[in-house]
């Protein structure tokens, strides 16, 4: 059981870094002219919210044994920091989007 929990853990905490690599392309004047790209947006956050909050149980109960409670509380604590950033990411988007200078 605890086994099918991380792993499906560790699958949705995937699926989340290609749900920000979709919304990475966008800039805040996008979410104002499109209401559908902003529904998703918020089903998204709603999604992220939903994996750090689930971190945060996954830290406060760890599994059996010395060897798996420390692999996965650090995999966990390193999946919650970087939910923390793709949370800001979505709730502040970018003003613009950053060209390369061309030489």
């Amino acid at each position: 059981m605890a086994v099918e929990m991380w792993v499906s853990y560790y699958f949705f905490a995937i699926v989340g870094c290609f749900i920000r690599r979709y919304f990475s392309e966008y800039i805040a004047m996008d979410y104002d002219n499109d209401k559908t790209l902003n529904r998703k947006r918020r089903l998204a956050l709603f999604y992220f919210y939903f994996i750090f909050l689930y971190s945060l149980f996954m830290i406060s109960q760890p599994g059996e044994g010395l060897f798996l409670e420390l692999i996965f509380f650090w995999t966990a604590v390193f999946i919650f920091i970087l939910y923390v950033f793709f949370i800001s990411f979505l709730e502040t988007p970018r003003r613009y989007i950053k060209r390369k200078k061309w030489k």
